[in-house]
């Protein structure tokens, strides 16, 4: 939980866009000592952002408008422009729709309304194909 808060917290700390969000992220466990479900999904959804791109939640050495992981990569994240932010060091060796998955997945979970974000068991399910190897070729 500490990591999950930890992530939110730096998060926070490069968007300003997000700042009303955060605040109540940071009211609520200030009120209540504990984070909600949907902020773990928050805080997983970032994580699949990391995997994804490469990049830290909050790159100060980045310029203006990429610093924050999330408001960098969100409008990136529809299955025409997902190779916009994937991770160069794949050099684009990578099955293009479970990319596509992996990023509508972390789209879904970094929603800013928390009320919109999937449940974590949700999550699981979408992401369990893309554990799956492919299935072997037949040998002719």
């Amino acid at each position: 939980m500490l990591h999950n808060n930890l992530i939110i917290f730096f998060h926070c700390l490069g968007s300003v866009l997000q700042l009303s969000l955060c605040l109540k992220i940071l009211c609520r466990y200030a009120m209540t000592g504990q984070l909600t479900q949907k902020s773990d999904v928050y805080s997983f959804g970032v994580v699949l952002l990391e995997l994804l791109t490469g990049r830290k939640p909050v790159d100060h050495n980045m310029p203006r408008g990429q610093q924050s992981l999330v408001t960098w990569a969100t409008p990136r994240l529809s299955e025409d422009k997902v190779k916009q932010c994937v991770d160069p060091k794949l050099k684009g060796e990578y099955p293009p729709k479970g990319v596509a998955k992996l990023a509508a997945v972390a789209a879904l979970c970094v929603q800013y309304e928390a009320e919109f974000r999937p449940n974590m068991s949700i999550v699981v399910k979408a992401l369990q194909p893309l554990l799956r190897p492919p299935a072997p070729t037949p040998e002719t």
